[in-house]
């Protein structure tokens, strides 16, 4: 992976969340698991619902987002394999802030809520790992706050397509293919559908990128940190 472009200023880092738990911890915390397929464009969790537990991608991609002003959604991550969501209502005891939906067909591994609190009474360093993760991730989301704030629609552009570059990617030497929609990317950006497809015929136009239906295919990774303008 190409250093330059700084990827954990706006990626979570929390696939760690329950590591070093006791086997007995492990076995109570997963006593009544349930593994949950969503096909693409279902909804997993509402902004506004009453948390019901912990979850985490097995497979697949999830968005999540928020309801706007104007009767849209402004997608503000995506969280890939391996990533848990869900617990920062479940630990303030909030209805959710923010709505989660599957973007590709998932397989999701779900933890009843009392579970999950039972263990984080239990365990100091499930706390400790909490705290870390939960500091964490506000930084990346004030750093998603700045891209709208301090960047282009060309930059942001850039950024959100190496963002998702690093959650999309299988192999270091192959071409990244970002399976996206449009109007998920547009959200991303920040910006209406019509603005981000110029973008992207400019950025094929420059080589940068090849798309094939809702695919994009990262042909230039460097070409493309430089395009995002962002360090």
């Amino acid at each position: 992976m190409n250093t330059n472009f700084p990827y954990s200023k706006y990626n979570f880092n929390n696939q760690d969340l329950l590591s070093g738990l006791t086997i007995a911890e492990c076995d109570r915390l997963t006593a009544n698991k349930e593994i949950l397929n969503f096909k693409a464009g279902t909804q997993i969790f509402k902004e506004g619902t009453e948390p019901k537990g912990l979850y985490r991608v097995l497979s697949g991609k999830v968005k999540k987002y928020s309801a706007t002003n104007f009767g849209t959604d402004h997608i503000f991550y995506i969280c890939g394999e391996n990533e848990y969501l869900g617990y920062h209502a479940v630990l303030s005891e909030e209805d959710y802030p923010d709505s989660a939906t599957a973007l590709l067909d998932c397989e999701i591994e779900f933890i009843p809520k009392n579970d999950f609190l039972r263990i984080v009474d239990e365990s100091h360093l499930l706390s400790r790992h909490l705290l870390k993760n939960l500091s964490h991730e506000f930084g990346v989301f004030l750093n998603a706050t700045k891209i709208l704030a301090k960047y282009t629609v060309r930059e942001r552009t850039a950024i959100n397509l190496l963002i998702l570059e690093e959650k999309f990617r299988k192999d270091r030497n192959a071409i990244s293919e970002l399976e996206i929609n449009r109007d998920d990317l547009a959200s991303m950006v920040g910006t209406a559908k019509e603005s981000l497809v110029r973008m992207l015929k400019d950025f094929k136009e420059e080589k940068l990128i090849s798309t094939k239906g809702r695919i994009i295919f990262i042909e230039d990774l460097e070409g493309l940190i430089k395009a995002s303008n962002c360090k």
